[in-house]
């Protein structure tokens, strides 16, 4: 792999350009950012593309946790990134020559910078060449992958600076690369067709294109010397768990690497049920989610597998056994509540479930307070469920502050949106809905990031901002206005 590295740092006043605002906080102080939380960047992303048919580009800022009042963010224009991906590739040709010469490559170039909106995926066209916009930074990870029928290795390439429009000229190595050769077996020493394939980095965790095994089980690429994880998937059909396997590809090499990985037993039975409803009516359409918890042949392995009921409430579902946490999932929009069922055990004795009924959506019935103790009227209240399908609710808050919302059983993640920066933060809470009912709840005062958005033919008005955390958690989110100008109020302490 070819690594560059680069380091930013953060800018200390209210005005920002994006060259000095794109990036990660610098390294030497991960210590300080780590312990004092009020030193923490914040990230502001812009999205731009939803606001103007100027042909902006979203883009990210990093900004002072401590200067987040009446901020003037610029935005820059798109550069254009073009070139062409190419390589030698061993064609069966009675005059083929190694290295011989290079030729155009089908494949994929994903750029971006790390956690942040600049990210760009493009296809090579016949003549293995490319073109698309990005907006300019120094710190942009490069992916050269080649389609899964091209027998080349994948390339990596980080801390790329495209601060203009640039040209990129890329040549996959063939003789750089070592040839890479797997079979993937059952219990029998057979080999399984038709399995997924897909080698990843594992430093960055990119990967190549994924690959199906032959008739008989096996797969080939090419590689650059460096650490990689294999991930083998199979189909719902067929149960097979989700296998992971280290691969290390050395310098000078004088043989192909080999990976004979040996699956074991792969035997399934039919998990059978029913699920119907409080009444005792049959619940069709109602995801039923199987997730290995101890596979018996397969102890170090996860295996996740779901199927739906029919319209008479059954569901049968191709497992290995072994023992399972199992959700049953109606649509969120019903008037049913998700159910989650652990340390189920199945194996040829055990088959056939007990039928579940699900319960009637519990609601909520609360009241919220401004950061001054009066009723906060016009509020979002926002219900996410922390597991199943993560479904979210939604409601607003009449005059007094109060709502009522149908919402799941379970953990729940709360947030409540005020209906203007000046009620308070926007401030989160992790409830179960019994915990909450009847209760009044109080925003917190939260810090106020404020600011106006530019380009360099004016504002950008309308567009949607949110307000993130360097590892993605979201504080808040909101709008600019005519003039391009923005506030919001964010709660920190909410960030670990």
């Amino acid at each position: 792999m070819i690594r560059f590295l680069t380091l930013f740092s953060l800018i200390g006043c209210n005005e920002y350009s994006l060259e000095d605002a794109i990036g990660e906080a610098p390294t030497g102080d991960t210590a300080a950012f780590d312990g004092d939380q009020s030193l923490q960047p914040i990230r502001l992303d812009v999205y731009a593309e939803s606001a103007t048919d100027l042909g902006l580009l979203n883009q990210s800022f990093f900004v002072d946790a401590q200067q987040t009042e009446d901020m003037n963010l610029n935005l820059k224009a798109p550069i254009t990134i073009r070139g062409a991906l190419q390589g030698f590739q061993t064609f069966p040709t009675a005059d083929i020559e190694v290295p011989g010469a290079s030729s155009p490559v089908s494949g994929q170039l994903r750029s971006f910078v790390p956690n942040s909106l600049m990210s760009y995926a493009v296809r090579t066209d016949a003549a293995g060449e490319f073109s698309f916009q990005a907006i300019p930074a120094d710190n942009y990870t490069l992916a050269w992958i080649p389609n899964a029928d091209v027998n080349l290795p994948f390339e990596i390439e980080e801390g790329v600076p495209l601060l203009e429009d640039t040209v990129l000229q890329k040549t996959l190595s063939y003789t750089e690369s070592q040839a890479v050769f797997g079979r993937i077996k059952d219990h029998d020493g057979l080999g399984i067709p038709d399995l997924h394939v897909q080698i990843f980095d594992t430093a960055s965790g990119l990967g190549n294109s994924s690959r199906l095994t032959n008739e008989m089980g096996a797969f080939n690429t090419r590689l650059y010397p460096g650490d990689y994880t294999l991930h083998i998937r199979g189909s719902d059909e067929n149960a097979l768990p989700t296998i992971e396997k280290q691969l290390q590809v050395v310098e000078d090499a004088t043989e192909e690497v080999q990976a004979e990985i040996q699956l074991g037993i792969l035997d399934t039975i039919k998990a059978d049920g029913r699920v119907m409803s409080a009444n005792g009516a049959a619940l069709g359409d109602v995801l039923v989610r199987f997730t290995a918890t101890q596979l018996e042949d397969h102890p170090s392995l996860s295996f996740s597998t779901q199927s739906t009921t029919g319209s008479n409430g059954r569901y049968s579902i191709p497992l290995l056994a072994g023992t399972y946490s199992v959700a049953f999932i109606p649509s969120h929009d019903g008037a049913f509540s998700p159910v989650q069922l652990e340390k189920v055990l199945l194996n040829s004795n055990v088959t056939e479930l007990d039928t579940i009924q699900l319960p009637t959506r519990p609601v909520v019935n609360g009241r919220l307070l401004d950061a001054f103790g009066m009723a906060a009227e016009g509020a979002v209240v926002r219900a996410q469920e922390k597991g199943f399908n993560g479904a979210v609710f939604e409601t607003f808050t009449g005059e007094l502050g109060v709502f009522s919302l149908a919402v799941s059983e379970g953990p729940i993640d709360w947030t409540f949106v005020p209906a203007h920066p000046s009620q308070g933060a926007i401030t989160f809470s992790e409830s179960r809905s019994s915990a909450l009912d009847g209760e009044e709840f109080q925003l917190k005062e939260g810090q106020l990031v404020s600011g106006c958005i530019q380009h360099a033919d004016g504002n950008v008005v309308f567009a949607p901002i949110e307000v993130r955390k360097r590892n993605d958690l979201l504080y808040a989110s909101t709008f600019t206005d005519e003039h391009g100008c923005f506030s919001v109020r964010v709660d920190l302490s909410d960030s670990d």
